[in-house]
């Protein structure tokens, strides 16, 4: 990408595969640090004896902004310069404050109490991750038409699923050989290079590239565009209040709150329970997420286009359900190693559909006035349930050990399932009603 490019009048609303593509690699420097932050550190923990629980703790808490982000939505919504776009303006500077976090770990490197250090650091990393990704989901809720946004939702979660492989994979060499510091630079300058897209690409045509330079306000940004408080909640309480609405919250929570389990377990199983090397397991992860990624951008957006948002959602959910339930009943294959590794791939293939699904429901849930922060809450709660998750992993552990975990994991996915059939049922019934009448 050059100069050129942005003097060329290219945006993201008018050009589709421009827009694919910088939704992609934008999601994909959000995974970078994710699994740096997710996977190489949490390993890196259990090698240099840190507790489970602990271990729970710091992911408990770095994931707590991504729990906050209706206020990132609500202040999106608010506050915007219409002038370079509604979102591009805080995509900018939420990926410049990224990269200034992740530098900043690169330059002090954890002291002391290092899971401390940690911690207090990737709570600042995903506080700025947090508004780069409300930013982004602003944007795509703007510019992706309505029949686009499962594909589009597919080929974000592989952007993200990839970043988190490369990103796992990589910085679990690098801490290996070079130490944690230098992983942090790593993961920056990758963040540098993506930026490069929300610098040189317009969101809407006739917008300014910068704000010195020439250009104005889209009508459709405009009109979006509310600056009054009182509508602004207005319309937000009324977009949550429906009975699918609410439905849906829960339902998150709930499926969300097994995924944090899990984000604890895996690596404390890995290297605890079975003996594994800290780059042994993060390159497991890498890789299960490359083949979750390459399967986010083939065929999860076509499955969940097909089936649906919700029955895609309830696929993946009965998957993982199924799947940790045999893992947590058959503690005797464990030493296989290939059993270790199917696991955590069909998690993540399984995941990765969930995702795109849940994302997909949320857009369409999401009223455009209030888009940011409707979508934002919705992945607030999302996060809150990863962040409880991960929290109870510690609790979980000692009262049923490894093989209770799982099942207790199995088992708030099957009572998820629960939740999203019946939103399903009130839905089909809204849709027949009418015609019955």
């Amino acid at each position: 990408m050059t100069i050129a490019t942005a003097k060329s009048g290219l945006s993201f609303a008018t050009n589709r595969p421009l827009r694919l593509i910088a939704l992609f690699f934008l999601y994909a420097a959000q995974g970078a640090p994710e699994g740096l932050l997710y996977i190489a550190v949490p390993a890196w923990l259990a090698e240099n004896g840190a507790s489970p629980a602990a271990i729970g703790s710091y992911i408990a808490i770095i994931l707590l902004p991504w729990s906050l982000k209706f206020i990132n939505g609500l202040l999106m919504d608010r506050f915007a310069f219409p002038a370079m776009g509604r979102r591009r303006p805080w995509l900018i500077g939420a990926q410049l404050a990224l990269m200034a976090t992740l530098v900043t770990l690169g330059l002090q490197g954890p002291t002391g109490d290092v899971v401390l250090a940690m911690t207090i650091v990737g709570f600042c990393v995903n506080l700025a991750g947090a508004f780069q990704d409300v930013a982004i989901d602003g944007m795509a809720i703007d510019i992706v038409p309505p029949a686009e946004r499962a594909r589009a939702n597919g080929v974000m979660w592989g952007g993200k699923t990839l970043g988190i492989a490369g990103g796992a994979i990589v910085t679990g060499w690098v801490i290996s050989q070079f130490g944690l510091p230098a992983a942090a630079f790593v993961s920056a300058g990758f963040v540098a290079v993506v930026i490069l897209f929300p610098l040189l690409v317009r969101e809407r045509p006739g917008e300014r590239l910068l704000p010195w330079t020439p250009g104005e306000a889209s009508p459709q940004a405009i009109h979006a565009q509310d600056r009054r408080w009182l509508p602004l909640a207005r319309d937000l309480l009324r977009a949550l209040a429906t009975r699918l609405s609410l439905v849906f919250a829960i339902g998150l929570f709930v499926a969300l709150a097994a995924y944090g389990l899990h984000t604890a377990l895996a690596p404390v199983m890995a290297v605890k329970r079975l003996g594994w090397p800290s780059q042994d397991y993060s390159s497991l992860a890498g890789v299960a997420n490359l083949i979750g990624g390459l399967f986010g951008l083939a065929l999860s957006g076509f499955i969940a286009d097909r089936l649906g948002p919700l029955k895609a959602l309830l696929l993946a959910l009965a998957g993982l359900a199924v799947l940790q339930a045999g893992m947590g009943l058959a503690p005797g294959l464990w030493s296989a190693p290939m059993v270790f590794q199917g696991f955590i791939v069909l998690h993540v293939v399984l995941f990765v559909l969930l995702s795109v699904a849940l994302y997909a429901q949320a857009m369409n849930l999401s009223e455009p006035r209030v888009a940011a922060t409707q979508f934002s809450i919705y992945m607030a709660v999302l996060n809150l349930g990863t962040s409880f998750g991960s929290h109870r992993f510690g609790g979980v552990l000692e009262r049923f050990d490894y093989p209770g975990a799982l099942l207790v994991g199995a088992t708030a996915c099957a009572i998820a399932v629960a939740i999203f059939a019946l939103m399903l049922l009130k839905r089909q019934r809204a849709e027949t009603a009418p015609a019955a009448a």
